[in-house]
């Protein structure tokens, strides 16, 4: 055949065009098609930007890890790397709560010295701490999923030594004030991305023991705190700061030589850099290259992925509203027990710092049970359903917070009535219990669910649980001035069980809410 035939061919299998035909059958036309193209080029801009924060690189420039067990993955560390990582990590957790409560046995003295008597004031000098823990996090957390971990540990823990010790030397209340709000702000870095840093090397399967351990720090610290500052403040209160600032002292210099970078995006950003100097290839980047931008767009939008959590997702804000009003009536308590103790049960500065040993009793009862329970709740349900959802790390909240409202009821009621103090702390130790089983799997709920933003979700849960520890308490006078102990504390046990039902809703519909408001981070 020659290739005219071929051609004529061809040509005879061809379809006529008709433009109108086009029109019948829903394909656009020349015309329509040139309209969808941008006439200005501003537009076209918006779009291809657009388009390149979907479309991150090519493949054939994107960096990854090299293999499945790439040692500089973090999720890959040594055992042993990994557990130093998490030691540094949980003690700045555990000595940052600590330094919030062990004050309060030495606030009595601290106002004599300063000549006022305002019960609101002796409260706010405690709380002011934790207000700072509510704005903190709205800065570090971001900031970790932009620089990394280490370099906001480094930064966080040096200027929290040096609020600590300047605080410890005032010579007035409010300049005590303000260093102590600039402590708990600063300080808030560890609440804020430590539980981050646990998810940065830990697999799920695994994290919850890891990740209770951790979280040991904010509730076991205010209860051991002022046991410890009530012998300090028996010599001065002054000493309760200069004692937490040696110990950060040591800290800060342990950050700088012994933690490591565990924030995977960022060790592969690093990777991408030096690969791009050492192949003079520019267009090398990683997935998360967008998101590690130091540009001021990104850099917003990197600090508002908090606010955006808690406004757009249903269960950031729910378990959030909960672990911030047990938060809250955890610290009104502490800071009520020192005057609780020495004008009811006539103990001694050094003596009533015990009355917060129950407390902690109660909480490290509840570590134990949570670590030794946890994954393996996770593991049984997730072999019956096939799939290792995040809700099932509630089901130890569901079956031990009830302690809570039990031990405000005991400890309000036997209070009220002088019954001999062992009964009191009895219901204090309930309290250590349940709100512990409240704070923990909540935590770990918000880490499983938004792994690789765990520290933003962790950061908003942070904001709102300090705000309710640091304005809560400033009630605690007046409500107990009105309703004395046996009914205030009927009034919070009546409040947590008013939300009960929050973590009952997580734990059935919180996978149909995570898939049903999922925002665009």
């Amino acid at each position: 055949m020659s290739t005219n035939a071929i051609d004529d061919a061809t040509l005879d299998l061809r379809l006529p065009f008709d433009e109108s035909s086009c029109r019948e059958k829903k394909f656009p036309t020349m015309s329509e098609r040139t309209a969808s193209v941008p006439t200005d080029l501003e537009s076209e801009k918006d779009q291809v930007q657009a388009l390149s924060e979907e479309i991150v690189v090519d493949d054939s420039n994107l960096v990854t890890w090299d293999g499945s067990d790439d040692p500089t993955n973090p999720m890959n560390f040594k055992f042993g790397a990994k557990i130093r990582a998490l030691a540094i990590v949980s003690t700045l957790n555990f000595l940052v709560p600590l330094g919030s409560s062990m004050f309060a046995p030495g606030v009595p003295s601290m106002m004599t010295e300063f000549g006022n008597a305002n019960s609101i004031l002796a409260s706010f000098v405690v709380s002011i701490y934790v207000l700072g823990f509510a704005i903190g996090p709205l800065i570090v957390g971001p900031l970790s999923e932009m620089y990394g971990r280490l370099i906001v540990f480094k930064v966080s823990v040096f200027l929290f030594t040096a609020f600590t010790i300047g605080a410890g030397e005032c010579n007035n209340l409010t300049s005590l004030i303000v260093l102590r709000l600039l402590a708990g702000l600063i300080g808030s870095t560890s609440l804020a991305i430590g539980a981050g840093s646990v998810a940065d090397v830990i697999p799920i399967e695994k994290r919850g023991r890891y990740l209770n351990l951790y979280l040991l720090g904010p509730t076991l610290g205010p209860a051991i705190g002022p046991v410890i500052g009530g012998f300090l403040s028996a010599v001065s209160w002054r000493w309760v700061f200069r004692v937490i600032g040696i110990i950060s002292g040591i800290m800060t210099i342990v950050v700088f030589v012994f933690l490591p970078e565990t924030y995977g995006p960022y060790v592969l950003h690093v990777k991408a850099s030096r690969l791009r100097k050492e192949t003079g290839n520019d267009k090398l980047r990683t997935e998360y290259e967008n998101r590690m931008s130091g540009t001021v767009p990104y850099f917003m939008k990197n600090i508002i992925r908090p606010c955006k959590l808690l406004i757009m997702s249903p269960i950031v804000l729910i378990m959030s509203i909960y672990v911030a009003i047990t938060y809250g009536q955890l610290y009104l308590l502490l800071t009520t027990f020192t005057s609780v103790f020495q004008n009811q049960y006539k103990f001694s500065t050094e003596a009533v710092g015990l009355s917060y040993l129950a407390m902690g009793l109660g909480t490290l009862v509840s570590i134990l049970t949570i670590v030794a329970y946890s994954d393996r709740v996770l593991l049984n349900m997730a072999a019956k359903s096939g799939d290792k959802k995040p809700e099932y790390r509630l089901w130890l909240l569901l079956v031990l917070s009830p302690m809570d409202i039990i031990g405000l009821l005991i400890y309000g009621w036997t209070v009220q009535y002088a019954v001999h103090w062992i009964v009191p702390l009895i219901g204090t130790f309930c309290l250590g219990v349940g709100i512990f089983a409240t704070f923990s799997p909540t935590i770990s709920y918000l880490v499983d669910a938004y792994t690789i933003y765990a520290a933003s979700a962790n950061s908003a849960s942070t904001m709102v649980r300090s705000l309710g520890g640091a304005f809560l308490p400033l009630a605690g006078p007046k409500i107990y001035a009105a309703l004395g102990h046996g009914w205030g504390n009927t009034l919070l046990a009546l409040i947590m069980l008013a939300i009960a039902p929050a973590p009952v809703l997580m734990y059935f519909k919180g996978e149909s809410l995570r898939k049903r408001f999922n925002p665009s981070l």
